[in-house]
């Protein structure tokens, strides 16, 4: 249930808030720097955001008071109307936004280590809710003007907090930490690289695919249904993967993923007609969804109990700062050549193949077994 009203904001703001920032006037330069200016402030408020839920161990109370603080936020994002206070209001809310995925992944693969659960089918719904809204949403701007978007984003946050009041609190983690090395070595150093390039590769089609193909002459329901077709095939990876990858390394996701990328958006700078373009955003199931689902299969044998959120966020940040980098150099590139730019998106999946290749050659780290703590029956 959290999953899914997370990503319902998600599902409208990805591809509906750059429609939003363009009715309000800002060019497609200051677009790419108000979005990356959300991705920046990842880069300080999740590590300590994340440091802080690990340290008091508790993280799902960590989780109620950003949703509520996120919807408190994107009220001033509403209220903004320049560049410059739309930059301010983007920032602010990135503070508290941002932490949550981190946060709700570390909470999801706790019960998942604790309860032999599926994350690939927890995390679906979330996906679910991100297809749905992007119907809906398309669907609602063939009605309404685009200065409501940001209103209907915010309008999201009310289930997202009633659903963050309905987790299960979890208790304080009292494990004992392990003697071995910890999570943070070489081999999880290029993972996390690997990863970053590969989902920062994605700049140009969460910035600047809705306004291209809004450009093209696309309806604001055909642009929800391209979002969807994506989402879409991203969830059946999600609900079948478990089924059919219960061998595969975390790395063989990765190199499938990236090369599945490359295609994709080497295909679109070519700016391909529609009965083209559609079928083309299966590839994200690719892309996007076995890049995720091989990250969290590395991070949920690697991570120790204790350092679930720090690890996760330790990925977000980098992730977070390579798409706050991909986003400026795509606004900067897509206000020049137009669709052209994804082919510099390639160009990062070739990077992150490279990164994983090595990664995959490289020892697993295998840590010390951890001393037991006594029983009570043993006393002490």
């Amino acid at each position: 249930m959290f999953y899914a009203a997370l990503f319902i904001g998600f599902g409208l703001h990805q591809p509906f808030f750059p429609v939003w920032l363009k009715a309000k006037g800002l060019a497609d330069g200051q677009i790419g720097i108000v979005l990356a200016g959300g991705q920046l402030i990842r880069l300080i408020a999740t590590p300590v955001v994340t440091y802080l839920a690990d340290k008091a161990g508790i993280l799902s109370y960590a989780i109620v008071i950003c949703c509520c603080a996120t919807a408190v936020a994107f009220i001033g994002v509403g209220l903004a109307d320049s560049f410059t206070m739309i930059l301010i209001g983007v920032v602010i809310t990135g503070l508290v936004w941002s932490p949550l995925v981190p946060l709700v992944d570390a909470y999801g693969l706790a019960g998942v280590a604790k309860r032999t659960l599926d994350y690939g089918r927890i995390r679906v719904w979330g996906s679910i809710a991100f297809m749905v809204t992007n119907i809906v949403g398309g669907l609602a701007l063939t009605l309404v003007a685009p200065d409501w978007i940001v209103w209907m984003i915010w309008a999201s946050m009310i289930p997202l907090v009633v659903a963050s009041l309905m987790l299960v609190h979890d208790r304080r983690d009292r494990s004992v930490a392990p003697s071995g090395p910890g999570f943070f070595n070489q081999r999880f150093v290029l993972i996390m690289i690997a990863a970053a390039l590969l989902q920062a590769s994605h700049a140009v089609y969460y910035g600047f695919a809705s306004i291209h193909w809004k450009a093209l002459g696309y309806s604001g329901f055909t642009v929800g249904m391209l979002w969807a077709i994506a989402v879409l095939a991203e969830i059946a990876m999600f609900w079948l993967a478990t089924r059919f990858t219960r061998d595969w390394r975390p790395t063989t996701f990765l190199l499938i993923g990236g090369a599945g990328g490359l295609l994709r958006w080497v295909l679109m700078a070519l700016d391909p007609p529609l009965w083209i373009n559609g079928p083309l955003q299966l590839l994200h199931a690719a892309g996007f969804g076995l890049v995720h689902l091989g990250t969290m299969s590395y991070l949920a044998a690697r991570l120790p109990a204790h350092q679930r959120a720090s690890g996760q966020g330790t990925v977000s940040v980098a992730i977070g700062g390579a798409m706050a980098l991909s986003t400026l150099i795509a606004g900067y590139l897509y206000a020049r050549v137009g669709a052209s730019a994804y082919l510099a998106m390639g160009s990062l999946c070739v990077a992150g193949l490279i990164v994983t290749v090595v990664a995959r050659a490289m020892p697993v780290p295998r840590p010390t077994a951890p001393v037991q703590p006594q029983s009570e029956g043993v006393g002490g």
